[in-house]
């Protein structure tokens, strides 16, 4: 493990493959790990929203970062989400992630109870201080109920252990406000697929998003567009990217993401309770659109 100072890129949020009684399935999980790597990811993110983190119990975390930290075998930095809703767990879970391999942690806010903005300022620097991992900012305000305003980052960003933020809450003026007003050589990767070619364009570092499990080449070729100056290029994978997230009207998010990832033979459809698995006529439409752009 190396800490980083600096990331960017396309970073897989990785979902996280399970059987019908919800141990890990280390087989599909390898499978998959090895789908993105080979694609040329940059890095790899276990235990994001799309690793379902809030549905899994303590040893299917560890478990989780186990697996990809072996697979992955110091071939790209792997990042592992370490929230939690109070500041001791998160603490605690950044430790572990630590002690098992991982080289940076990437934190929401505490969810559950809304806090101001002082007290998400007092959280964040509690995981800076414990001086375990890097920390990664995650503004997902749909999830946690608390947004990163934008005042926040930029007390956060002075502090030399927290290298980043990601961003999913979809307002795109708040995103170039980030990219706009935080220090140079500080890391601000969208969470939004469909936006990653406009995030590119303004300044962003790059993706941390739940369809590169599914189609990883398709974001890394439109990374390598972006930065080699090929924007006709990049904006049709864009396209490309934009009718693949068709596949979320299907189930719901998770289910989606694993119904996908069944039809291509990597993982089953598996979700963690109390979800539901997506039933064979969602199964059937997640097919046909991934055959509508080329992925089957």
């Amino acid at each position: 493990m190396a800490a980083l100072e600096r990331f960017g890129g396309i970073y897989p949020a990785l979902a996280t493959p399970l059987h019908e009684d919800e141990t890990i399935d280390e087989v599909g999980y390898r499978r998959l790990l090895r789908r993105v790597l080979d694609a040329g990811v940059h890095g790899v993110v276990v235990l994001g929203s799309a690793g379902e983190f809030t549905a899994l119990a303590d040893d299917q975390k560890q478990r989780a970062i186990q697996i990809v930290v072996s697979e992955v075998a110091g071939q790209v930095p792997v990042i592992a989400g370490t929230g939690e809703p109070g500041t001791r767990r998160a603490v605690a879970m950044t430790r572990r992630a630590a002690q098992l391999g991982a080289d940076a942690a990437m934190v929401v806010p505490p969810f559950y109870h809304m806090l101001s903005n002082a007290g998400v300022v007092t959280h964040y620097r509690a995981l800076a201080e414990a001086g375990d991992l890097p920390i990664v900012l995650y503004n997902i305000p749909g999830c946690t109920k608390i947004a990163i305003d934008l005042e926040v980052a930029r007390a956060l960003a002075d502090e030399p252990a927290i290298i980043g933020i990601k961003d999913s809450g979809g307002n795109f003026g708040y995103f170039q406000s980030l990219v706009q007003q935080l220090p140079a050589g500080f890391t601000v990767v969208t969470g939004s697929d469909n936006l990653l070619y406009a995030s590119l364009l303004v300044g962003g570092s790059g993706s941390i998003g739940p369809s590169a499990n599914v189609a990883p080449e398709w974001f890394v070729g439109l990374w390598n567009a972006v930065k080699e100056g090929r924007t006709e290029e990049a904006w049709e994978i864009e396209r490309r990217i934009f009718a693949l997230t068709a596949i979320y009207r299907h189930g719901g998010f998770h289910p989606a993401l694993k119904g996908a990832l069944s039809c291509l033979g990597i993982c089953k459809p598996v979700v963690a309770a109390p979800q539901s698995a997506v039933d064979e006529a969602q199964l059937q439409a997640i097919g046909d659109i991934l055959e509508e752009v080329g992925l089957r």
